[in-house]
């Protein structure tokens, strides 16, 4: 995928002014656009996303209302949009944890920024996922739908605090095929604890099973809550037995998916060719991006700012928090970001944002490469992504 990001001076011109400023010489160049839909069922125990429980807001008529924000927060920012955009990508949150009707309506607000060859994704839970909300998506334009599975394992689901009935994933999946949708991705969670290497197994082996033409998997993490009530489930060692496991195992996961097919193009990410989500590999590349509803950030030129945190004070338009990034801040983030994607970043732009001596010391140890001027992880460096950063980077201060 070619981006397009802002030259320079429009960078600057439109920074100066704020996220609300007329077009300048740079209106509609942003090509890429998150909307954030915080509602969902339930909030589940090892969540630390920004999600709320939407019974207790619906009840309150605070989940009209927060749609109606949404649209007019994304019909004053228009001027900065491309038309149509590259990619579109609506989260939570359980976007489909909402009334159907109110999405349509979003997604009757963002159609005119919605082309032939826009990539636009909806997230979805099993349990929220029906026939009628995949045909509205559908006529909506939506492209892509990425399903938060975490695990087809009903004990592990139980690990997790994630209130889902047996059989919801396998009849969500049943929906994406019988559809006739093309893009489509399940996220998985390894590393749960009580889950044994062979458990999880299982979970890949569900996932090929349905010809998933993309599937993440990622690393438990564990909030301050989560690792407590866990602590009172299980016992104190299960948090340390689970990194453990999913540390020691997780070459074995890339090396299932590749057996199978799927291409590793970044720390979590794996697909079938030609089926990458262009909307992360935006994000990783530094393109420039905006944000609209609880909590979404935006990213324009030297600019940054994220809308207020929950949505009582989404709603109140308490005003975004600001931010000025210097060029030091825009490059060590483009390394990092790059640095956890099989394609890397050229040697030009990493080598004033990492130690060459831990560099070098990486490379002798097989964990980075450099090919092409081009500096890049190996797939074990993959494995280490996190290790790796800590290792190279510089501060960009």
């Amino acid at each position: 995928m070619t981006t397009s990001p802002l030259q320079p001076s429009d960078s600057d011109t439109l920074a100066s002014q704020g996220p609300n400023a007329e077009a300048g010489p740079a209106g509609g160049a942003v090509r890429h656009g998150y909307v954030h839909v915080p509602f969902c069922t339930a909030r589940c125990d090892y969540c630390d996303f920004a999600s709320e429980p939407v019974a207790g807001h619906a009840r309150a008529g605070r989940v009209a209302a927060y749609f109606q924000r949404l649209s007019q927060e994304v019909e004053t920012s228009e001027h900065l949009l491309a038309r149509p955009l590259e990619t579109l990508y609506v989260g939570g949150g359980t976007p489909t944890a909402a009334p159907v009707a109110l999405l349509i309506d979003l997604l009757e607000t963002l159609r005119p920024f919605v082309g032939p060859r826009t990539e636009f994704t909806v997230e979805a839970n099993p349990e929220t996922l029906v026939e009628s909300t995949l045909d509205a998506f559908r006529g909506g334009g939506v492209t892509r739908v990425s399903l938060g599975v975490q695990s087809f394992s009903p004990e592990a689901l139980r690990s997790l605090g994630r209130r889902v009935a047996p059989g919801a994933a396998e009849r969500a999946v049943e929906l994406l095929r019988l559809g006739d949708w093309h893009e489509w991705s399940i996220d998985l969670v390894f590393g749960i604890p009580g889950q044994d290497l062979a458990a999880f197994e299982a979970d890949l082996s569900a996932a090929m099973a349905v010809e998933a033409p993309h599937i993440s998997v990622y690393d438990l993490s564990y909030t301050d809550e989560y690792a407590r009530r866990l602590e009172r489930r299980r016992g104190p060692g299960a948090r340390r037995e689970a990194e453990a496991l999913a540390e020691e195992h997780y070459p074995r996961v890339s090396e299932i998916l590749a057996e199978a097919g799927y291409q590793r193009y970044e720390v979590s990410s794996y697909c079938r060719p030609g089926h990458e989500s262009r909307h992360n590999q935006a994000y990783w590349r530094g393109a420039d991006y905006l944000g609209w509803g609880a909590s979404a950030v935006s990213t324009l030129g030297m600019r940054r700012w994220a809308n207020p945190a929950g949505v009582a004070a989404y709603l109140a338009c308490e005003p975004p928090e600001e931010e000025h990034l210097t060029p030091a801040i825009k490059r060590y983030e483009r390394v990092m970001l790059g640095l956890r994607t099989a394609a890397g970043v050229p040697w030009s732009l990493a080598e004033k944002a990492v130690d060459h001596e831990a560099v070098e010391r990486l490379m002798e140890l097989g964990l980075l490469e450099k090919r092409c001027a081009t500096l890049l992880p190996s797939p074990r460096g993959l494995d280490l992504g996190t290790a790796v950063l800590a290792a190279v980077l510089r501060s960009p201060e």
